[in-house]
């Protein structure tokens, strides 16, 4: 028999709550289509108890669901700018601070010579 998995009760309480939101925007966008979980599901093409687990937050419920119920509804453009690189500010600043000063020519380099 497999070991139960554990992340659900040692998430830490912002990634629960996190999970919650979305699953419960994700109700709110059904909800305002006037879909019901079982056509939601049917669309998706997952289960009525996985778009339950969905809608839930259940850390347990794989992101493919999720994704499939995004989609769905039709918000995929809506989760595409979730994790925009060009919105990650200390990325790019951790990225400008590691790179180079200034650029040097490789030894033995025709450009090198003046």
């Amino acid at each position: 028999m497999p070991r139960p998995l554990l992340f659900a009760a040692s998430a830490p309480a912002a990634v629960a709550q996190a999970a919650r939101e979305l699953g419960w925007r994700l109700r709110l966008a059904r909800v305002r289509r006037r879909l019901s979980q079982r056509e939601l599901a049917s669309r998706a093409g997952i289960s009525y108890v996985t778009m339950r687990a969905v809608e839930a937050g259940n850390l347990l419920t794989g992101l493919g669901a999720y994704l499939a119920a995004i989609w769905a509804l039709g918000l995929e453009r809506e989760f595409a700018k979730l994790l925009d690189p060009d919105s990650d500010i200390e990325g790019k600043q951790l990225e400008l601070s590691r790179t180079p000063q200034r650029a040097r020519a490789k030894k033995g380099s025709a450009r090198a010579d003046f």
